[in-house]
């Protein structure tokens, strides 16, 4: 008994002076509370991003007038370097310029509908009585062949209404946060290569084949329902994406109780006509995707090269304004800089900002970065530049308030993002789990050797309302929460950019194969 009280003492006090060790500045923090709490600006960055230059599809009229806007109060704050950093090649931009979807018979009503990206537009207003296609593989092909051509097309039935008695909204509770806190193995996404990989597998080659087909077929008009009840969502490209350049037909994502009502109607043999019509702009002018960079730049004649980054995506989808996906996380960090420079502070490492093109699609902007300046994720092979970088930290789970962070199994941190938090614990940032995280730019860095982290979020109704939906918009976001996470981010940035070292690495991932 004695040992083991013996055993227990020293490893508190070892804990105890590994917190004490970790210097935390808390004249700063009380600096940034103050900036962060009383003179907040998050608001109305989040509501240029969204209000004025949302949505902000990739390489589209609005992500170029909201980088400009961006790069430009950046500057006005004082950072430098600001620039607009090509990463590639993407593609043609897309925009919707108007469009329309009513039904005329058996009586009017104009129909709550949104374009998929980068569809073409309708030869002036198609007029035609819908059609009913249920196709859930190329088995089932064979029964539509030939029989297609010039047809307004509802593609599949809609899965039933789901009951309304849960809350859409919710923060996590102190057990849920126990859970994760409490977890000994990481777990996946293991990469971000093996969840693209599984995404692939699961939905996208279905899906493009599928396409591909009422394409040859000669349809004029496709029609999807919506995948969730009273919202427009998930409005990628036709065949998701990645196949942007070819020649699509128009297609739209249609409210799934609008969707219903025709559905019922045709069951009942009673004739509809649908009138739709869709005008749409390819931006062919520049194809090359560019990423928005900035720096508050470092003070230490011995580790000014070194970096600490921040960032979010900046692109979005196009239904809403992309807010909570992602303008909100992208308002946090410009906020978390902005603070820094307005209450004066002189990191020793330099301070780098990013804002990612072409999240929504494949990680495009934040591979492009990483290969252009610290190496190629999937070989391993790194850039010299790779070694001066402490870590990334990431924001894009919504407008929810920071909670903690995800460690990704970087168990050498946990030390010192507790003690780093600990000034945050009243406000509810407490948690610290070793469980990865994926679906978003950390990953990339994670996957060159970087420590790379996301942070744990309120849940609030990001994946139930909000996410990939018409009501991604100013109003599903909450003031005191993005404070809150731009005064948390802002001073963990700080103190990774003042710490003597940088932060601790974890082991470089294998070489990715397929």
């Amino acid at each position: 008994m004695k040992a083991r009280v013996l055993v227990v003492t020293l490893f508190v006090v070892a804990t105890s002076t590994l917190l004490a060790q970790e210097r935390v500045d808390e004249q700063v923090i009380a600096a940034i509370k103050t900036e962060g709490f009383q003179r907040s600006q998050v608001m109305e960055t989040l509501s240029w991003l969204t209000d004025v230059h949302g949505p902000r599809l990739t390489n589209s009229p609005g992500y170029k007038a909201a980088a400009d806007w961006a790069k430009a109060q950046l500057e006005r704050w004082g950072l430098i370097n600001a620039r607009l950093e090509p990463w590639g090649t993407f593609g043609p931009g897309w925009s919707a310029d108007r469009y329309s979807v009513e039904m005329i018979e058996p009586s009017y009503a104009r129909l709550i509908a949104q374009p998929h990206a980068w569809t073409r537009s309708t030869p002036g207003v198609v007029t035609g009585a819908p059609v009913l296609v249920e196709i859930a593989s190329k088995d089932d092909f064979p029964k539509y062949k030939g029989k297609l051509k010039n047809a307004v097309v509802l593609l599949n039935k809609p899965k039933p209404a789901q009951s309304r008695f849960k809350a859409p909204a919710a923060r996590y509770t102190d057990a849920e946060l126990r859970e994760q806190e409490a977890a000994i193995h990481p777990g996946r996404p293991e990469s971000y290569q093996a969840e693209e990989a599984q995404w692939e597998k699961e939905s996208l080659s279905n899906d493009r084949e599928i396409m591909r087909f009422l394409r040859d077929e000669g349809i004029a008009v496709l029609v999807e329902p919506s995948v969730r009840d009273g919202l427009i969502v998930e409005v990628a490209a036709v065949g998701y994406f990645l196949s942007n350049t070819e020649p699509w037909f128009p297609a739209f994502v249609m409210a799934k109780e609008h969707y219903g009502r025709l559905l019922r109607l045709l069951e009942k043999n009673v004739p509809v006509k649908l009138e739709i019509s869709l005008r749409t702009t390819i931006h062919e002018q520049n194809l090359q995707g560019h990423n928005l960079v900035a720096e508050i730049p470092g003070s230490d004649p011995q580790i000014g090269n070194q970096v600490v980054m921040l960032g979010g995506h900046f692109d979005s989808w196009h239904s809403g304004t992309g807010t909570t996906d992602n303008a909100a996380g992208c308002s946090v960090v410009m906020e978390a800089v902005r603070i820094l420079k307005a209450i004066g502070v002189k990191p020793r490492r330099t301070i780098r900002v990013a804002l990612w093109d072409g999240e929504e699609q494949a990680f495009y902007g934040s591979i492009g970065y990483i290969k252009s300046h610290f190496g190629d994720p999937d070989t391993k092979v790194v850039k010299p530049e790779q070694a001066l970088v402490s870590a990334y930290f990431n924001v894009d789970n919504g407008s929810g308030r920071i909670r903690g962070i995800h460690l990704q199994g970087n168990e050498a941190v946990r030390p010192i993002f507790e003690a780093w938090l600990k000034p945050f614990n009243y406000l509810g940032a407490t948690s610290l789990t070793t469980r990865n995280t994926g679906g978003t730019d950390h990953l990339i860095f994670h996957a060159i050797g970087i420590p790379g982290f996301q942070f744990v979020q309120d849940p609030l109704d990001y994946d139930s309302q909000t996410h990939h939906t018409d009501l991604d918009v100013y109003e599903s976001a909450v003031a005191d929460d993005l404070q809150q996470a731009a005064v948390v981010l802002a001073s963990l940035v700080y103190h990774a950019a003042m710490r003597d070292e940088m932060l601790p690495r974890h082991a470089m991932p294998k070489p990715w194969t397929k």
